[in-house]
């Protein structure tokens, strides 16, 4: 078995294991299906290079890691930069602009169920000890963490408890920034508690934005373990970007909802249509250099892509019947007419999360693996829809 497994090609090794894992393991495992640490070998010893992320540089200085996040937020100039130093040993002489960490840390908060997945891929989530709407957390390790009384509930992330968050005493706080007033991380850096941002949002690519595991791992000194997962995932991501390149066409596909008065549909450079793009789908709007989400009318979006192949990705939609009574128009385009609607909205937690918005940006092979089996069902014949799901009435 093991002479026929190495002789197999590369995507075909990957689908075997994928089906194998997913066969024989509950849900709370399927999130954690990933070769174990030392299994796939590394060429350093505890030091990692970035490879995709854009947003994040690490360097291994005398006696500290110097960690900078560079440009956080849409339209930002500024860099945040944390002096990463081993509980015990002495300061380095820093500038103020820098700011110091003590690690491993041992009491995390997070802000952002994006957040979450590297800890629990990390084997970490145990330090976990406060974080806002925790009511959207999907993973059923973490929600057992909470229902336990070890996660402390911190209120919205718009209105965070600042209070309750100072009564836990916590090591570290990893944030995100929006560059608006809502921002919380002045406010905790004010307060004494340290504070870093995560910008794994503001990252173009599929793989840019799995690398923030990574970033987590540094304030952990898990860097070999993260480094061995995301070698895991990228392999896997590789592997089938090549499977889907023996499509033998490739089906058009548009994306979003009206909000308001306008249709948002993600612009060429968009996170998504990167993905859409190593699916060898056609997306209709691939041409447009933006990276964010490009506002138009209904009626700009219906001459395009009126006739288009598939729809994909619509907000919370989990039902034909509901896309038709909220606008009845929608139900003009061809793909809703033949059916090939699908929303990644399959897994939603006890209270409302989507595992989607959790584990997808952390397991951009999973998410990749769904849309090859939705525009090219031949190619991956035994892989079962996990993040998205085929809408009906």
């Amino acid at each position: 078995m093991l002479k026929l497994y190495k002789r197999m090609p590369v995507y075909n090794r990957m689908i075997l294991c994928s089906c194998l894992c997913m066969l024989a393991c509950n849900p709370s495992d399927e999130r954690r299906t990933v070769v174990e640490e030392g299994s796939y070998a590394t060429s350093r010893k505890n030091e990692i290079e970035i490879e995709f992320a854009e947003r994040f540089t690490v360097s291994y200085e005398e006696g500290y890691k110097l960690v900078t996040v560079n440009k956080p937020w849409r339209y930002s100039k500024s860099r945040f930069s944390y002096a990463l130093v081993n509980r015990g040993a002495p300061l380095p002489k820093l500038p103020d602009s820098i700011q110091v960490i003590r690690i491993p840390v041992q009491r995390l908060v997070c802000t952002s169920t994006t957040h979450l997945s590297a800890l629990e891929y990390l084997g970490e989530i145990e330090r976990l000890v406060g974080f806002p709407d925790t009511k959207y957390i999907s993973s059923e390790n973490i929600r057992m963490q909470i229902d336990e009384g070890n996660i402390t509930e911190l209120g919205s992330e718009a209105g965070l408890n600042i209070e309750a968050l100072m009564a836990l005493e916590p090591d570290l706080v990893i944030d995100f920034a929006m560059g608006n007033e809502y921002d919380n991380y002045k406010v905790i850096r004010k307060i004494g508690i340290p504070v870093v941002i995560n910008a794994d949002y503001m990252e173009s690519t599929p793989l840019g934005r799995a690398e923030w595991i990574k970033f987590t791992s540094l304030f952990l000194n898990r860097e070999k373990k993260a480094d061995s997962i995301f070698n895991i995932i990228q392999s896997n991501y590789d592997s089938l970007a090549n499977l889907a390149m023996h499509a033998s066409h490739r089906p058009t596909v548009y994306s979003g909802i009206v909000y308001g008065d306008l249709w948002y549909v993600p612009g060429g450079n968009n996170f998504g249509a990167k993905f859409l793009a190593d699916a060898q789908g056609k997306y209709l709007w691939a041409d447009d250099p933006s990276s964010g989400n490009i506002p138009l009318s209904f009626e700009a979006v219906y001459e395009r892509a009126h006739k288009a192949d598939y729809w994909m990705g619509l907000g919370s939609f989990d039902s034909l019947t509901e896309i038709r009574k909220t606008d009845s128009r929608y139900a003009q385009f061809h793909a809703f007419k033949v059916g090939n609607v699908y929303n990644y909205n399959a897994k939603i937690g006890p209270e409302g999360g989507n595992a989607f918005m959790e584990l997808g940006y952390l397991r951009p092979d999973i998410v990749l693996a769904d849309i090859i089996k939705i525009l090219h069902p031949d190619l991956l014949p035994d892989h079962h829809l996990y993040f998205y799901q085929k809408l009906e009435d």
